[in-house]
């Protein structure tokens, strides 16, 4: 399954859910100042981040859509009053017409709402005009802040999986959610 850019953001009152643009960069590079990145990687940067490796990553997130890149594609989760970045969605095309959706949110905007709506937001987007089979998240046993996002979200328990990381060698359960 190819997956192809939203043609217009997705949006409800409070989160735009958009294409990567420069204009990130200065978020990336904030958030490299940020502990919380460092301690939970919701978005991959270094920490601190200067802007050479910001606007990298950026450029990563965007040609995600037209190559396969490490970080992409991705979407921008952003403030619907200022279009300031607030959080992100990548995506990965799995087998059998599956997608898997993964985000964080910034510090400031958990406990908001913000992810269950993104989430909710794309997945409805992928099985509408992607014609995803189903949407997928993948989370870890010890995530129950990320379980209630996709219950709230309206996915399903499925199940466990085996996950690999290839960077640190490392296998591990995550639960997988799904919504069909």
């Amino acid at each position: 399954m190819r997956l192809r850019p939203p043609s217009s953001p997705l949006r409800d009152e409070t989160i735009v859910v958009r294409l990567p643009t420069p204009a990130d960069v200065d978020a990336l590079v904030r958030f490299g100042d940020d502990e919380d990145v460092r301690e939970t990687i919701w978005v991959p940067i270094p920490t601190p981040c200067g802007r050479a490796d910001a606007k990298a990553r950026v450029d990563e997130f965007s040609r995600g859509w037209e190559e396969e890149t490490d970080a992409g594609p991705a979407l921008i989760v952003a403030d619907a009053s200022t279009d300031e970045m607030i959080g992100i969605i990548f995506l990965r095309a799995r087998e059998h017409d599956s997608v898997e959706l993964s985000y964080g949110v910034a510090r400031g905007w958990r406990n908001a709402g913000v992810a269950t709506a993104a989430t909710s937001l794309v997945a409805r987007w992928c099985l509408n005009e992607q014609q995803a089979a189903r949407v997928e998240l993948r989370i870890g046993k010890p995530n129950l802040a990320s379980q209630r996002v996709a219950e709230k979200a309206g996915f399903r328990r499925a199940g466990v999986v085996r996950s690999h990381i290839a960077a640190t060698g490392e296998d591990y359960d995550d639960l997988l959610f799904t919504l069909r």
